[in-house]
């Protein structure tokens, strides 16, 4: 084939593949406005989503001059109209700005959140583009006439289209949407840094790391594993002006938050209060090795009286030694959690939205998942990344808390792999998507 005609077949590819990712996008932006509309104008109780409460409850009072806080508290521990660090500021004033500007609307909150999160399934291709070029595939893969990296980028995209609980989330009054938009922003931005590392990269991945931590606090050691990454990636490539420009980013969005927490509370508080009182009750000793994602233990009566950074300083110290004290629970502990993170099948407990939405999503995914997995251990250098990730991520939830939401950025880490796996095996057993497009 000469230079001339591949070229032309290429770009009829090109047109083909932005032709799919259209309509994929399309669908995706479609599910979640269908999404925001049933979830509709109240904020009501949900059993899979139940904070967005609080996040209306803290915005009403951010409109009604009461700063951050609870008429309504979501816990005992936490007192009514005081001062909390106990949600996001970030989402918090999102949804306060939206109430402010188009009244106490939650739809609108929803249709603009939905909106946003929209971009997704678009990120999602973006970061297998990434991770898959030049990839060495299996014969029955390589022979395929699709072109392999654009196939499984674009099946990865549709499956985080149409994937049941980012559709869910991206409508719910809650921080997941944004944030899941965030972490797979933050890992493209990890990828090109490790392969070129400049000023507007470095620049962006301290914006993306920041806005992922400022939505879930769970996210910093998160990024701190990135930013190792990029350093044992890129070596001698990385200049400390860059660093610093990331880190004076960083610090620029969180710390006014950290200020504010020590005129609030006068003792330090990196950001939000839920460590504490998370690492405390996920391993108190009445949870015994039986891991109960509903269990909330009372605070002990000493700690009573204590504000909410001296709580979480109180409750982690606490915490830490529930865990050295009876390590052996500790692990069969850790274990149930994980057997409750990874859960795939329904179970009476849960409500049947969760049952249905589980099993249409994670339940079908999963093996298509583990067999990508599987195939990526021919270069597992190239996904390395994605490896990390979600080891990392699994294991803090492990000794912590864990949830089918919280599993979410593991969800879409695995996607890719899942999507993997579909296209090997549609080119195993001899699909092509199939004759050279027409140029």
């Amino acid at each position: 084939m000469s230079g001339r005609v591949r070229e032309r077949v290429a770009s009829a590819w090109a047109s083909l593949e932005n032709r799919w990712l259209l309509i994929i996008l399309l669908i995706g932006t479609l599910l979640r406005l269908v999404a925001a509309l049933y979830l509709g104008d109240k904020v009501e109780l949900i059993p899979v989503a139940y904070d967005q409460i609080h996040f209306d409850n803290v915005a009403h009072s951010l409109l009604a001059g009461r700063g951050f806080s609870f008429t309504v508290p979501p816990w005992p521990f936490i007192q009514a109209g005081a001062p909390t660090a106990f949600v996001s500021f970030l989402y918090t004033l999102f949804v306060a700005s939206v109430y402010w500007l188009f009244g106490p609307h939650a739809l609108v909150a929803r249709v603009i959140q939905a909106l946003v999160c929209s971009l997704l399934p678009w990120q999602v291709y973006g970061l297998v583009r990434r991770l898959m070029a030049n990839g060495r595939w299996p014969q029955s893969v390589a022979d395929s006439r699709w072109p392999m990296a654009e196939a499984v980028a674009l099946v990865a995209a549709a499956i985080t289209a149409g994937y049941a609980y980012f559709v869910f989330y991206s409508a719910t009054l809650m921080t997941e949407g944004f944030y899941l938009v965030t972490v797979v922003w933050a890992l493209s931005l990890t990828l090109d840094l490790a392969e070129a590392p400049s000023a507007p990269r470095w620049a962006s991945w301290g914006l993306a790391v920041s806005l992922a931590s400022l939505l879930r606090q769970v996210f910093m050691p998160l990024a701190a594993l990135l930013f190792l990454y990029i350093l044992w990636q890129a070596q001698r490539r990385v200049k400390l002006r860059h660093v610093a420009l990331a880190g004076g980013i960083a610090a620029l969005l969180i710390l006014p938050w950290t200020v504010r927490n020590y005129l609030v509370f006068d003792r330090f508080l990196l950001l939000n209060s839920q460590t504490g009182q998370i690492l405390w009750n996920a391993n108190h000793p009445a949870m015994g090795t039986d891991f109960d994602s509903i269990a909330m233990f009372p605070i002990p009566a000493e700690l009573e009286g204590l504000n909410e950074a001296e709580l979480d300083s109180a409750l982690l110290r606490l915490g830490l030694q529930n865990v050295a004290a009876d390590p052996r629970r500790f692990v069969g502990l850790s274990l149930s959690r994980l057997a409750a993170f990874f859960r795939f099948w329904p179970i009476p407990s849960s409500s049947t939205f969760n049952n249905v939405a589980r099993t249409a999503s994670f339940a079908i995914c999963l093996p298509f998942m583990v067999a990508g997995l599987l195939l990526s251990r021919r270069e597992p250098r190239r996904w390395l990344l994605l490896y990390l990730f979600i080891a990392a991520y699994t294991f803090i939830h492990a000794i912590s808390w864990a949830g089918i939401r919280y599993r979410l950025p593991v969800d879409v880490a695995l996607v890719p792999f899942a999507a993997l796996a579909v296209v090997a095996l549609l080119a195993r057993w001899g699909f092509r998507t199939t004759k050279t497009p027409r140029v």
